[in-house]
């Protein structure tokens, strides 16, 4: 699959990248945008693997 719905971390302090639990259902796009809003992640847009385009919006809740 050319999709990884994996959500990655960068660690300032120790300066490296680290995997974080996701639950609930994934977006699976490629080339999608996303901006951090209050608690989380806004996430627009993106294409399939077919290049079909999305103009879905998902907001992606993160806690620390």
């Amino acid at each position: 699959s050319s999709f990884d719905s994996a959500l990655h971390c960068f660690d300032l302090q120790r300066r490296r990248w680290k995997c974080l639990a996701v639950g609930g259902e994934q977006p699976h796009a490629l080339y999608h945008t996303a901006i951090l809003c209050g608690g989380g992640f806004l996430v627009f847009g993106g294409s399939s693997s077919g290049n079909e385009p999305f103009h879905d919006t998902v907001l992606l809740r993160v806690w620390p």
